[in-house]
């Protein structure tokens, strides 16, 4: 089996990406959660992808050369066979006194091959048919302006047109092609960069011939190759740029929203498992006072890890089933918080600075609360941090 690497250089290049692309991925699946894993793996991809359409475009502005076909002549040293490609100069006056004129010479032999350009949209729409009739019609009418049946055919084909002359290679084998197109690309015509690429394919005489309508037939010089190349590359790297962003547009859409469902499946199990806690809870009923005064101070209280975190001072609150408790509450954080406790029908919502709240439940029970504002995402799920419980006794 052949190596997919060209030198080891490249192979060593290939073991170092390997490794560099592993290493995030393996440290945010032993100490990091599902989601950031999700994001990790994502930028990785993210930055091989980049690299790969990267190499692509260069390839595209500037393709490789492949191997020269070398076909066989077939005949006498004096037989000679021409292929002419052509769909929309086919009706051109120069175009057809030049065939006639090759056709005259007994030793000559010629195939018209009438490529029919058929876009994705007219074969998925089934819109083929028409195209094709209307490349036969036009070469059905350049041959008989032409004669000499037996000197001269034709072929039309639906294939990409370099595709199509490959396979006139294998059939036909000519000895020289003639390319005909107009000076510029033009919708349904064929592009001037294909005698470029058939001369850089197959080991035999190319000539490009170009019209205008109505002119004389002129070949191409070899500034006019390069610039129908380097044109033809800038646009199909758009092509595939616009695609590559379209691609990573859908791409981070799926990512985005596969992690935020991550994340709320996490925060789901962490918030049942803590209100199944709470539901299980043997809770002495505490005092109720008539004022409860705590705070809410960013970073003030250090975690099991030895981080600090965010706290309400206080986060276990006995009420009386129907009686409001009041809560006097210094949110000493610039942004506001809560105090939610969906089961009991809880939603405080607590602002910067000294204010005073109700706390007011209609059923006994103990609730799990939480704050809701996007705040420490880890004190938000432990109790004792942004979160705590609120017990309800009966009057």
């Amino acid at each position: 089996m052949r190596s997919p690497f060209s030198s080891e250089t490249e192979a060593f290049r290939f073991l170092l990406l390997l490794v560099a692309a592993v290493i995030p991925i393996v440290l945010a699946t032993v100490f990091g959660p599902t989601w950031l894993v999700v994001v990790v793996l994502v930028l990785v991809l993210g930055a091989v992808a980049v690299r790969a359409a990267a190499l692509h475009m260069q390839r595209l502005r500037d393709p490789a050369m492949q191997v020269k076909m070398a076909p066989p002549h077939i005949g006498s040293p004096s037989d000679r066979r021409v292929l002419v490609v052509a769909n929309q100069t086919l009706d051109e006056d120069a175009l057809l006194s030049e065939l006639e004129r090759l056709a005259s010479n007994p030793s000559v032999r010629i195939r018209v091959l009438a490529p029919a350009l058929i876009s994705p949209a007219a074969r998925m729409t089934g819109g083929i048919d028409g195209l094709l009739a209307e490349a036969r019609a036009k070469l059905q009418t350049a041959l008989g302006r032409i004669g000499h049946s037996r000197a001269v055919s034709g072929e039309i084909s639906d294939a990409d047109p370099l595709h199509a002359i490959e396979d006139e290679f294998a059939t036909f084998v000519p000895d020289e092609v003639i390319v005909s197109t107009r000076w510029e690309r033009t919708e349904g015509g064929l592009d001037p960069l294909l005698a470029g690429l058939v001369r850089e394919r197959f080991a035999v005489p190319v000539r490009h011939l170009v019209f205008e309508p109505g002119a004389d037939a002129r070949e191409s010089d070899r500034e006019t190759e390069v610039r129908y190349r380097r044109e033809a590359g800038d646009t199909a790297a758009r092509r595939f740029g616009l695609s590559a962003v379209v691609g990573v547009a859908v791409l981070a859409a799926l990512v985005l929203s596969t992690a935020a469902l991550i994340r709320s499946s996490e925060h789901s199990e962490q918030r049942s498992a803590a209100e199944a806690a709470a539901n299980q809870r043997l809770v002495e009923p505490g005092p109720v006072a008539n004022v409860v005064a705590l705070k809410v101070i960013p970073e003030g209280k250090r975690g099991p890890e030895g981080e600090k975190h965010d706290e309400f001072t206080t986060t276990e609150f006995t009420v009386k089933v129907g009686q409001p408790q009041l809560l006097k509450i210094d949110n000493t954080d610039t942004v506001p918080h809560s105090i939610t406790a969906p089961g009991a029908g809880v939603n405080i919502v607590v602002m910067p600075g000294v204010h005073t709240y109700k706390l007011l439940l209609q059923r006994a029970g103990t609730y799990l609360w939480f704050c809701t504002f996007v705040c420490d995402e880890w004190a938000m799920h432990h109790p004792g941090y942004m979160s705590g419980y609120i017990t309800a006794v009966a009057s």
